[in-house]
Order: structure tokens, then C-alpha cells, then sequence
């Protein structure tokens, strides 16, 4: 007998989510187990080091040891014991960051060891991969594209907190850009909207990393009815976390005050025909190459759906004027501080990152 209704499709949901939450709270635990013992290898090639004075090549002679006494075990190579011993090395006066990098998969925690050098950047990427889920390949794209520098100039351009609840509001601030890099499109800086368009659609995958995690692409010059007329959203996804739609509307000149009332008015068209009931509100981003905060601030007043405007690059290498704004340490220190209260605020909200 096949069960097809309302009852039952809500309760196959229940059980998804309850297997789902059991298999990540699994997964926590044997990533924390497994970096404790990494932590603890690390620490004691350390102390036998320091005590005995023994060199490098101990560390060549307990990897073939191990190896042979757990020869299905990849773990003990030379070279990932060389990253035990550094990332306890790295850590071992750095009590902040101890619980963090424990809660992080040990192939993400080789790259920051190898990438970044600054401590606040190393805490902001550890925050971040816990908050949002990041895979090995995101982290990596977020560190070239410079995400730390963005997020210590971020100076966001939104509505959200006036037009959405407290609680997805404060998650898509920390989801939402204020600027994008779209280097991989080598498109000149005169492209026309379509052509933007075009290519951001021939890699859409490489889109869809710069977004970040939860974005699911839905399709582009999305059709919708109204009054026997048509109108059509640029690009259209949806968020798997925040539960929403969010339409993106690609502008390649500055922002205009017009463009807030057009996606308003696209907004509520996806919130009367096209959200389901279960869904939030459905959120807009008008991507421009130029924006003045204080015009987007007077547009944006009276706009009662959440509307965000964001800039985008076609370069990786941080704008000169923009290098020049990077906060004293006391304001890294105190973002910082807000992006761990964001943290605690939406613990265990996403899937665990690939390893």
C-alpha cells in the first residue's frame, strides 16, 4: 500500500530531519574525538622533542610505526604528523580558539594552518566555517577572494532588519555580501546587463560559490503572470537554510532609487504566487557595480519588503580605497565578538562541511 497525503509526507519530514540531526551529532562527535587525538599526538611529539631532544627524523620513524601497527589508517603519514605537531604548536597559548579549531574538520584546519597567518583572520574563517557550513572548497574561495578583508569593511546596504523577524533577519545579514567578486567572469568593466547575465549562467557553479552555502539555483529570466502581463526576475534562487526564494536583479551601472520600488514590486509577486505557505518571506538583492549607501538608505525607507543592495567586482585584488579603510584592532576585535554571538545564535543550523 502506497500512503499518499498530508500526514503522512509531514511525518516522512519529521523522521528526515531526526535521522539528519542524529548523523550530525555523530559526525561532531567523532570530528572532536579525532582532533583531540591529532591535538594530543602534536603535543606529545612536542614534549618528547623538547625533553629528549630528538629532531625531524623521529617523526619519519613513528609514521612507519604507526602505520604498520594501523595499516588501514591514513592518518599517521609523515607529513600529517609534521601538521599534528604545527597545529599544536599554533594553538597550544591560544585558549580563544581551542574549542573552535576542535569543531572544525582537520582538512579544514590544514588550510587555514597553511594560508593564513593573522589570529583574528584564523578565528573569523573557524567562525565562519562553523556558522555556514563551508566546505574545503568554499573556505579555499572565500581565502582568495579576501571574505576576512570584505567582512572587516563590510558596510551593508539592507532593510532587513525592519521588514523581516529578529531571527532571519540576523541570519541573512551574515549570509548576504555586501560586495562580490566575479573575477572568473573576465568580462570587461563596460558589460552589458544581459551579457553580466550570460556569464554568470555559463559558470553558474562559480556563482553559486561566491554566494556561499545554501544557495540552490532555480533558473533566470524567471516568468510571472500578472494581469495577463509578463515580468521577468534576472536570477532566481532559493536558500536552503533561510527557507526562502531570493531573487537577484543584475544592474552593471550605479544604483538608482527606481530599481528598490522594481524589486519590491518582484517580491511580492514571488510571495503571492510562487512561495509556498511553509516558506519565509522571499528576499531581494540588486547586484550593481556602483551604490552610495546614504541613496540606498532613502530608498529603502519605505520599501516593505527585505531588499538588500550589494556591489560586485571583477577583480580579486581589494579596491585601493577600500584597503585603506580596515578597522583598528579594537573594532577586528569587537566584529569578531558579533560574529560569535551570530554563532551561538544559530548553532547546529546547517549540515556538517565535507571533509
Amino acid at each position: 500500500m502506497v500512503v499518499e497525503n498530508k500526514d503522512y509526507f509531514k511525518f516522512l519530514g519529521e523522521l528526515k530531519s531526526k535521522i539528519r540531526q542524529a548523523q550530525n551529532k555523530t559526525y561532531r562527535l567523532v570530528n572532536k574525538e579525532l582532533i583531540g587525538l591529532y591535538w594530543n599526538i602534536g603535543k606529545s611529539i612536542v614534549s618528547k622533542q623538547e625533553k629528549l631532544g630528538w629532531g625531524q627524523k623521529i617523526i619519519q620513524q613513528l609514521s612507519e610505526d604507526l602505520q604498520k601497527e594501523f595499516p588501514k589508517n591514513s592518518g599517521f603519514s609523515e607529513r600529517n604528523l609534521k601538521y599534528m605537531r604545527k597545529f599544536y604548536l599554533e594553538y597550544k597559548e591560544k585558549s580563544k580558539v581551542q574549542p573552535l579549531v576542535a569543531q572544525v574538520p582537520w582538512s579544514h584546519n590544514l588550510i587555514i594552518l597553511d594560508k593564513i597567518k593573522n589570529k583574528y583572520e584564523k578565528e573569523y574563517y573557524l567562525r565562519m566555517i562553523l556558522k555556514n557550513g563551508w566546505s574545503k572548497r568554499i573556505l579555499v574561495h572565500q581565502i582568495e577572494t579576501k571574505s576576512f578583508e570584505r567582512f572587516l569593511i563590510d558596510n551593508k546596504s539592507h532593510n532587513f532588519s525592519k521588514t523581516l523577524p529578529v531571527k532571519i533577519s540576523n541570519s541573512i545579514k551574515s549570509i548576504i555580501k555586501d560586495a562580490y567578486i566575479l573575477d572568473y567572469l573576465e568580462i570587461s568593466e563596460n558589460v552589458k546587463e544581459r551579457e553580466l547575465e550570460k556569464s554568470i549562467l555559463e559558470d553558474i557553479k562559480a556563482f553559486l560559490l561566491e554566494l556561499g552555502s545554501g544557495f540552490t539555483f532555480i533558473g533566470n529570466q524567471y516568468k510571472i503572470i500578472l494581469d495577463e502581463n509578463e515580468y521577468f526576475i534576472d536570477l532566481l534562487f532559493y536558500h536552503r537554510y533561510l527557507k526562502c526564494l531570493i531573487a537577484i536583479d543584475l544592474k552593471t551601472g550605479k544604483f538608482i532609487p527606481e530599481y528598490a520600488g522594481k524589486m519590491n514590486f518582484y517580491l511580492n509577486l514571488l510571495d503571492d504566487k510562487v512561495k509556498l505557505k511553509d516558506e519565509n518571506p522571499s528576499i531581494g538583492i540588486i547586484l550593481c557595480k556602483e551604490k552610495r549607501n546614504i541613496v540606498v538608505e532613502y530608498a529603502l525607507r519605505n520599501i516593505k519588503k527585505p531588499v538588500g543592495v550589494s556591489k560586485y567586482y571583477l577583480t580579486k585584488k581589494l579596491p585601493a580605497d577600500l584597503s585603506k579603510q580596515l578597522p583598528s584592532v579594537s573594532i577586528i576585535e569587537k566584529k569578531l565578538k558579533s560574529l560569535k554571538k551570530k554563532q551561538k545564535n544559530t548553532k547546529n543550523s546547517h549540515p556538517k562541511t565535507d571533509v
